[in-house]
């Protein structure tokens, strides 16, 4: 039984959701066809089944996946006693390949998530809220966010080593600081930089005290201070404002720092500034 079969309108963005659908299976119900989908990612909610490919079958259940690709002959069919239950999304775009190339999803045709994996969180939220919601061009925004953070959370899950960074020949630490140089501004922690590279946090500290004699997480604080700074001297915004738009959600924990950093609070630094510049 289908609770949900969507196509959305086909356009040239690099990367776009283009159909998605929730199925629960009768016993033994079965679908045999030769695909013509770019990318279709299917996550398995319960249940069990078999998926065959490329003259392979596989017995999948609970927490897999599989994926139908263009071109390529499909049959599945649910288990005759516990039939599965599925959602899936279907993916494309000019870029997709592209995308796809940092996992090792490339040349897979199955998939193992884990039990608590992000990728699988976000394919069943497109899914439920396509299900939940009217068509509305208010959604647009909504559905493209959703499908970078679907290939961002299955490049994490998935990562393929040999594309683990952009430019190999850099360092951790190099990326690291690089990554904390554009990003900083953003809600982000040291474990979320580590991530990124896909290292542990304790190593990346390792790595970037040495090079730098200074550790992330310093680093991250001195850079988001000296933007205030600027923005305490060259605007009016407040300071609750300038706190946010460096990356603090805390305007107390900010105003700390600022103070354990520069010896002043915030304002007592902005009216000296005002000061010096009136003089």
């Amino acid at each position: 039984m289908k609770e949900l079969w969507k196509y959305f309108e086909k356009n040239d963005h690099d990367i776009s959701i283009v159909e998605c659908g929730i199925q629960q299976f009768f016993p033994n119900q079965a679908y045999a066809y030769n695909s013509y989908q770019n990318f279709v990612i299917h996550y398995i909610e319960s249940g069990s089944g078999i998926y065959e490919v490329n003259q392979q079958s596989y017995e999948l259940s609970a927490g897999d996946g599989f994926i139908v690709r263009r071109g390529t002959k499909v049959t599945y069919y649910g288990d005759k006693e516990h039939p599965w239950k599925y959602y899936w999304v279907g993916i494309n775009g000019r870029h997709l390949k592209s995308y796809l190339k940092l996992t090792t999803l490339k040349n897979e045709s199955i998939i193992r998530f884990t039990s608590d994996s992000q990728a699988a969180k976000v394919l069943k939220e497109i899914c439920l809220f396509t299900k939940n919601n009217q068509d509305s061009t208010n959604n647009t925004v909504w559905y493209k966010f959703k499908v970078y953070e679907l290939l961002w959370t299955l490049s994490n899950e998935f990562r393929d080593k040999e594309y683990s960074l952009e430019l190999p020949q850099r360092s951790y630490e190099e990326v690291a600081y690089d990554y904390i140089q554009s990003n900083y501004s953003k809600r982000m922690t040291i474990t979320d930089v580590a991530n990124y590279i896909g290292i542990s946090r304790s190593y990346l500290y390792r790595l970037f005290k040495h090079k730098y004699e200074i550790s992330p997480q310093e680093f991250l604080q001195e850079k988001r201070l000296k933007t205030a700074k600027k923005l305490l001297h060259t605007t009016n915004k407040t300071i609750n404002e300038v706190a946010y738009e460096i990356g603090y959600d805390n305007q107390l924990l900010f105003s700390k720092n600022f103070k354990k950093e520069f010896g002043m609070s915030p304002s007592m630094y902005r009216e000296m500034a005002e000061d010096t510049h009136d003089s």
